[in-house]
């Protein structure tokens, strides 16, 4: 009664490869517009008047701000890197001292021995 037809839809394509994607990123490239204005005043009429900015400009000063948050992770990170080598630099120093408080009493106990005798 009712015959089995042939799909008349094609196939989805096929994924691309690990490969293919790598060499699309190569030559992925972003072209944002410059910025209009500076960007506290950008900052200033978003927070001031955000429907009187049209969508560009808007994500031109979500685009700085992303930025200055990236940047300001990598400063605390640097800084903790830092904060972390001075506290190895000064327990070191402090191992030092100690090596050396040490040396000088017993130089101080070798020389009152002497003068005793």
């Amino acid at each position: 009664m009712f015959k089995k037809s042939k799909p008349k839809v094609e196939p989805p394509p096929t994924a691309p490869s690990v490969e293919e994607m790598l060499e699309d990123l190569e030559t992925f490239e972003v072209n944002q517009p410059p910025l209009s204005g500076s960007t506290s005043d950008l900052e200033h009429a978003l927070l001031t008047e955000p429907e009187a900015i049209s969508l560009p400009t808007w994500w031109q000063v979500f685009d700085e701000y992303d930025r200055k948050v990236t940047k300001l992770s990598s400063t605390e990170a640097n800084l903790e890197d830092q904060r972390n080598q001075l506290k190895e630099c000064y327990a070191k120093l402090e191992r030092n001292a100690e090596k050396l408080r040490e040396g000088i009493q017993k130089q101080q106990a070798l020389a009152k021995e002497a003068l005793k005798c």
